[in-house]
């Protein structure tokens, strides 16, 4: 650094975490990115910054071509790229053109006569060297490698067994009471994370009324007036202060607790979250060799793309996502996207194809992957005993209380807060340190505008669960259809504004909703939303929803990330693709002969206000629509034939008083969906649907729970329920 500085050479400190920028910067003497505005040297020297802000609308109003003879650090450069490539943290709204910035810097630098790059990284592989040297294209460079071949006495490592970490943290009381100082790393945060940071520094501050706690974590290092706000880069003189040290993955890389004889052991519940890597790496933070304690997940919660253990998966599936989905929008959108660029930085994809193909393989067997890496660093694995069943219960009891109110807490405190403007809650968007009433008022005020609704507790629970992406699916396949391209078609066009007509393709894809929402209509999952119908695992449409289902798994697990297999029972089949609109079948019971008893379920409406969401949405999109020229979804109506003849409608059934719903038995119908040129894989997975021509078994009826018309039409593979709005008289 000093060298570069004394021939005039600016310094730019590339890393994933502000607080670890911070840090860096500080060490190094340069400012952070932050800071240019208000220090006398400004840029002189060169800043740190986060890759997510490689971008001309960032802070740091970023221009590669101002970097030529200078030096780039990329600390922790394997999480940097994955970061990089993977996150959806806010580089993903402007992650092309940080990877555009990103390939001309390093060509900039490696194509000037004195411009040096330093990758740095416990765990830096010939995968990250590789990407640098693939985006330095026409610049030839041979890579200088330094490895550190010192490896500390690593001591012992106890595994705790079983499905939660209830065993580690009996073990972790009883050391407590003994004294001595512990750090206590957990792969979650949120106060509704049973083994998450805040709720087991509330159920630690409840058993040991006297305990020194400081929690370290996303929330607590940016809220001003916590006692960890800004520690990252005190860290050595910060920790000596505490008795107990509760941390997130905020504390995963880039720092070195170097503070001897303080720690008498560091613990770890890892919940298959975190790469195997990011675990290691976090064990590590602790330079003493002292006891590492910890209790890992058997297979781990997430996983890549779409979960292939192949680069080729990987890639395949991406590439044919992004084909379909631009051949689906061309179609119903009536837009010409042929200037689309699908092949944007091929070895960036490969990167992270290379990289997600090994997280894959990991998540699949996590515990035992995250071991064979602590063997490979010298620790001593030694298998823990249990704790006795009283002291396990008591801790599961303790745990539950603990996060239990104090994420009831939360949620009423949310509900609570100040409402906000449009304009204050950009502000505090923008708002980088937050206090926990602010992150509330944000909380509150976001919740409000995707729902618009009341918020309530249960709401904030609910959104924690995952629920808006359910509601959202299910808003499309029903009320929300006809807006449903409209919405793909903007996204797909700010994507590829902010591109410059290229896309990321794992963006892109994630973005569109029509292939999944076309593959449940393809399906017929609206067929058993009819309450009060009882079915049946031998019923005929069961029989062969099963089967479409079964044929068509490959694709389901593309686009909805659902698991079927031959194994499975259509019931059970039909619960997993429910579930991602957030409805099910209810167990009625076993009915028929002794001799031939099956499972009966029957569908039940839901008692959570979506239909009040529904029509909020509907109407927002309705105003939307009026406001903007009208996305055409090639789907042509004409006026019905009417005619005299009375209409029988169900009594669960709302009636219609209109009279051009009458006269509908025998009318033919044809259906027009526009996927002629959604080419060879879509046409597979709709091969039952194009051009279908069938005719009207009964007269329409209103369906109350989907808020629209309907009609039973026999088709040449079965008879369906059609919504009455995509039909034509032929």
């Amino acid at each position: 650094m000093a060298k570069a500085h004394d021939q005039g050479r600016r310094v730019l400190i590339i890393t994933h975490r502000i607080q670890l920028g911070e840090a860096l910067c500080n060490r190094f003497g340069v400012n952070y990115v932050t800071e240019v505005r208000t220090n006398e040297t400004g840029t002189l020297l060169g800043y740190g910054v986060c890759v997510d802000s490689l971008h001309q609308e960032s802070q740091a109003r970023f221009n590669p071509d101002d970097w030529s003879n200078d030096v780039i650090i990329i600390d922790e450069c394997d999480q940097v790229f994955w970061h990089l490539l993977n996150s959806g943290t806010e580089v993903q709204k402007r992650r092309v053109s940080v990877l555009k910035n990103l390939k001309q810097l390093v060509q900039n630098v490696l194509g000037s006569s004195q411009g040096k790059i330093y990758l740095s990284s416990a765990d830096v592989s010939d995968t990250d060297v590789k990407y640098v040297l693939s985006l330095a294209g026409e610049y030839r460079v041979n890579p200088f490698v330094i490895v550190n071949n010192y490896r500390h006495v690593s001591g012992n490592c106890y595994n705790y067994s079983g499905s939660n970490p209830k065993n580690l943290i009996a073990a972790l009381d009883k050391a407590i009471a003994k004294s001595g100082h512990h750090l206590l790393c957990c792969s979650a945060q949120k106060a509704k994370s049973k083994w998450g940071t805040q709720a087991l520094e509330e159920r630690f501050r409840r058993k040991f009324p006297h305990l020194r706690i400081l929690r370290i974590d996303s929330e607590s290092v940016a809220d001003p007036s916590h006692a960890a706000f800004g520690c990252i880069a005190h860290l050595n003189e910060i920790l000596t202060q505490y008795d107990l040290v509760i941390a997130s993955p905020s504390l995963e890389t880039g720092v070195s607790i170097d503070i001897r004889g303080h720690f008498d052991g560091v613990w770890g519940i890892f919940q298959g979250v975190q790469p195997v890597n990011s675990v290691r790496q976090m064990l590590a933070r602790v330079r003493e060799t002292v006891d590492r304690h910890i209790w890992v997940r058997e297979w781990g919660m997430s996983v890549v793309g779409n979960g292939s253990t192949s680069i080729g998966g990987l890639l395949r599936s991406q590439h044919v996502a992004t084909q379909a989905n631009i051949a689906l929008l061309s179609a119903a959108d009536n837009d010409d996207y042929s200037y689309v660029d699908q092949n944007f930085q091929p070895e960036s994809l490969q990167t992270w194809s290379k990289r997600g193909s090994v997280i894959n393989v990991e998540m699949r067997r996590y515990r035992e992957s995250v071991l064979a890496g602590l063997v490979e660093d010298g620790y001593t694995i030694i298998h823990a005993d249990d704790a006795d069943d009283d002291e396990s219960g008591a801790v599961i009891d303790s745990v539950k209380a603990a996060s239990v109110e104090l994420y009831a807490a939360e949620c009423k405190a949310i509900a609570s807060a100040d409402e906000l403007s449009p304009s204050e809650l950009k502000k505090l968007q923008d708002k980088r340190a937050k206090t926990k009433t602010e992150r509330h008022q944000q909380r509150k005020a976001e919740l409000s505008r995707r729902y618009e609704i009341e918020v309530t507790p249960e709401l904030v629970e609910k959104d924690d669960d995952g629920w808006y992406p359910q509601l959202r699916m299910h808003y499309y396949l029903t009320l929300g259809r006809e807006f449903l391209t409209n919405r793909d078609a903007k996204r797909a066009k700010a994507q590829l504004e902010a591109g410059e007509n290229s896309v990321w393709k794992p963006d892109f894809n994630k973005g569109q909703l029509l292939p999944a929402v076309l593959l449940l209509e393809n399906l017929n999952l609206l067929q058993f939303l009819t309450p009060d119908v009882q079915l049946r695992g031998s019923d005929e449409k069961m029989v062969e929803f099963k089967a479409l289902a079964v044929k068509h798994r490959h694709v389901i697990k593309n686009y909805l990330n659902v698991t079927i297999s031959e194994k499975l029972t259509s019931i059970a089949i039909a619960q997993k693709l429910l579930a991602k609109i957030d409805l099910k079948l209810d167990y009625v019971g076993r009915l028929g002969p002794r001799e031939n008893r099956e499972c009966v379920y029957r569908f039940v409406s839901p008692d959570d206000e979506r239909d009040l969401i529904f029509e909020r949405w509907l109407n927002r999109d309705e105003a939307s629509n009026c406001d903007s020229v009208s996305v055409s979804n090639n789907i042509s109506t004409t006026t019905p034939v009417i005619d005299t003849q009375s209409q029988d409608i169900p009594q669960t059934l709302m009636p219609l008083g209109s009279p051009t719903v009458q006269g509908w038995k025998g009318l033919k119908l044809k259906m027009r969906l526009g996927l002629d040129s959604v080419g060879k894989f879509y046409q597979q997975l709709v091969s039952t649907i194009g051009n279908a021509i069938g005719v009207a078994d009964g007269e329409p009826y209103w369906n109350g729970y989907l808020g629209q018309w309907q009609v039973w039409v026999n088709f040449a593979d079965g008879c369906r329920s059609v919504v009455c709005d995509w039909l034509i008289v032929v």
